[in-house]
């Protein structure tokens, strides 16, 4: 029984270790996202930083410099629906204009507490995460 017992609380204590593994590793990871997203280092992105980084993701992303992109250059970033849904012209490409209206929606859909600005636990929930993929 003591055995078992013993057993049981290793694994548990590994269980619990490995559970706080990706938290402590988020929070360095957001440490060198907001390094990069902002610049202003008061430990929060706003809407002017999130869209700073946003239109210079796009010109990176439009390497033949169209001035648009198309699923394929925002293939990992943005699915199916998302583009569809902020392409309301249906031409099959985001604008800069189009682009931006995608990022600012998942700003918001970052920020639930709408204090206009995204930290680090907003930055790491679902909505945080997506919004990432299209600033970096």
């Amino acid at each position: 029984m003591k055995l078992s017992l013993s057993t049981a609380l290793a694994a548990a204590v590994l269980a619990a270790s490995a559970a706080l593994a990706p938290a402590s590793a988020g929070h360095h990871n957001c440490k060198a996202e907001m390094a990069y997203l902002n610049p202003d280092h008061d430990g929060t992105i706003d809407w002017r930083e999130a869209r700073r980084a946003a239109v210079r993701l796009f010109h990176k992303l439009d390497p033949d410099h169209d001035g648009t992109l198309d699923m394929k250059e925002v293939r990992g970033r943005v699915g199916i629906l998302s583009f569809a849904r902020f392409n309301p012209d249906r031409d099959g490409k985001l604008d800069k204009h189009e682009w931006l209206a995608l990022v600012k929606h998942r700003f918001h859909r970052a920020n639930p507490d709408k204090d206009g600005t995204i930290d680090c636990r907003e930055l790491h929930s679902l909505a945080g995460r997506k919004l990432l993929r299209v600033l970096m």
